[in-house]
């Protein structure tokens, strides 16, 4: 075995250390997007919950209509929680989802009345109507 040179070595730990800065950064990276993944996962239940709150408490909700309105000052985000802003707003969007739901529920029961509805019996081939030209009895007559 030929013994390596000092400068070879060197080059070798070097090689060796950016192998290791370059896997430290990618684990970070990975590290990076599970905490975001969580995160939003956070928020999602979290808002999920807050929504399913206000309709029950409305004491809850003004304190979080007030919440919101010194918090949330961009004209693009306050855009899309209008409903959440303003009673007035929240009691409308209430009334149309209700109005929503309703529509779909009664569109769900007809859809299923229809689905359980007998069919029309079937013809027998004694109570089929007579064939065209070339039908099994010969050629129309009229």
């Amino acid at each position: 075995m030929a013994h390596k040179t000092t400068e070879e070595l060197i080059a070798e730990e070097e090689k060796k250390g950016e192998q290791v800065k370059a896997r430290m950064a990618e684990l970070k990276a990975r590290q990076k997007v599970e905490e975001r993944k969580r995160d939003n996962h956070r928020k999602i239940v979290v808002g999920a919950a807050v929504m399913a709150h206000i309709r029950i408490d409305p004491r809850f909700r003004k304190d979080l209509q007030n919440a919101l309105n010194r918090a949330v000052t961009d004209p693009k985000h306050r855009a899309v929680i209008p409903d959440l802003l303003d009673e007035k707003a929240y009691l409308q969007a209430m009334k149309a989802a209700a109005k929503k739901e309703a529509a779909e529920a009664k569109e769900a029961k007809e859809a299923a009345k229809t689905a359980t509805e007998p069919a029309p019996p079937a013809t027998t081939p004694a109570e089929a109507p007579p064939q065209g030209k070339g039908g099994p009895e010969g050629p129309a007559t009229a």
